[in-house]
């Protein structure tokens, strides 16, 4: 899990999220810059870069697309606004999260061994991240959870994240870069206590130079019941999982508020478009037609 940024080892190419990464990087002023990168929206400055763009969802309403595009603003201004917060300021943050994100369907916890969750980069990842380890807290007992990110740019927001599980959860959070031996380290310190979180919906498209076949997963993404799309992902995690005596579970966020946990069955993972991360990168490739 990573800040978004125009990170060199993704592909080049014209997105609404590196625009927004771009306007803050270059102003300090955030508060400005997000009111700014609003106004441009609503005149329709970046209509050719936005939601209805992408093969599948040419249809979906105005109202949708604008909040793909709000949400993806948010997401680059929030950290900004979250590292200014006091302890006791982030305490509250995230107190209001579990009053509000519900834990629906929850199986798969009885399985033996460390926990694998397949989840997916969209809007409320954090929270999400911060509510279900609270939850396998009280649920299973997991007292450490490792997140699993590349190693570019880790996100502010999840230092926020492990100082308040640590003081109000009594769960320990570690970062884990994927690169050199990171499944033996994993390895040595899982135990059926630990919680493995992985975020398996990195758009292949993303990469310069294509993940081989048997690392693509996949995720489901819906506007509502007409305006759906499955896009291939890469994700070792079925592989990983299994290496390491797992119960693998997926971690579907299908709308804003709720959250679900299954045993990993091979069925794509479950996001609503409109909060999923890497919407850019569809809209960026445009139609089938184009």
């Amino acid at each position: 899990m990573n800040a978004i940024s125009p990170a060199r080892t993704f592909a080049a190419q014209a997105r609404f999220d590196t625009l927004v990464a771009e306007a803050f990087a270059s102003d300090k002023a955030a508060r400005h810059v997000r009111d700014r990168l609003i106004a441009r929206l609503h005149r329709g400055a970046y209509d050719g870069l936005l939601l209805r763009r992408a093969e599948g969802f040419s249809a979906i309403p105005e109202a949708t697309e604008r909040r793909a595009a709000l949400n993806a603003i948010d997401f680059a201004f929030e950290p900004l606004v979250l590292a200014s917060l006091s302890v006791a300021q982030a305490d509250a943050y995230f107190a209001g999260i579990e009053a509000v994100l519900r834990v629906g369907q929850a199986q798969g916890l009885d399985r033996p061994g460390p926990l694998w969750l397949d989840t997916v980069h969209h809007s409320s990842v954090f929270s999400v991240l911060y509510r279900m380890a609270a939850f396998l807290k009280a649920r299973r007992g997991v007292s450490d959870v490792v997140l699993l990110h590349q190693g570019l740019r880790p996100e502010p927001r999840l230092g926020i994240a492990v100082k308040v599980l640590a003081r109000v959860h009594g769960v320990r959070l570690h970062l884990l870069p994927l690169r050199g031996d990171w499944f033996g380290g994993l390895a040595r310190r899982a135990t059926p206590q630990t919680a493995i979180f992985s975020l398996t919906d990195m758009p292949r498209e993303v990469f310069q130079a294509a993940p081989p076949r048997r690392a693509l997963g996949r995720i489901e993404l819906h506007a509502g019941p007409d305006a759906r799309r499955t896009v291939e992902t890469v994700s070792g995690s079925p592989v990983f999982a299994r290496r390491l005596g797992a119960a693998h579970l997926v971690l579907d966020y299908p709308g804003r508020g709720t959250i679900r946990l299954r045993p990993h069955d091979g069925e794509p993972a479950l996001c609503s478009v409109e909060d999923w991360v890497f919407w850019p990168v569809l809209a960026a490739r445009g139609p089938a037609s184009s």
